[in-house]
């Protein structure tokens, strides 16, 4: 378990650095922020393509390291979309669309929230 522990802490911290050179190296255009975009998309096939590749052996370190790891820091939106699909190949199917409502209506709810929150201090 403290091995895991430690590959996922390596991962987290190449996935976040792999995060912040998206973010310094893509601009925006206008105020969408395509390097978030960029990360999502690539974060989400890298999960999916390690998943599916590792699956069929024993080398779990792999999933710590990779998926928990650097996919995790690198974005959360890759466990949001594996998760999702998952449901779906699961014929979860309201499940699954309950938790893109949740994971996108409510979360963007909740930054409002916040932001509301933190500007009567």
């Amino acid at each position: 378990m403290a091995i895991n522990f430690i590959f996922v802490l390596i991962g987290g911290a190449a996935g976040a650095s792999l995060r912040y050179l998206f973010y310094l190296s893509i601009p925006k255009i206008g105020v969408f922020p395509i390097s978030t975009l960029v990360v999502n998309i690539l974060g989400s096939f890298f999960f999916g393509f390690i998943f599916n590749l590792s699956s069929y052996r024993s080398d779990n370190w792999i999933h710590y390291l990779l998926l928990a790891g650097i996919a995790g820091a690198f974005t959360t939106f890759s466990t949001f979309s594996f998760e999702t699909v998952q449901m779906f190949r699961e014929d979860e199917y309201m499940f699954a669309i309950f938790n893109i409502i949740l994971n996108n209506v409510v979360c963007i709810v909740s930054i409002f929230l916040g932001m509301k929150l933190a500007e009567s201090f």
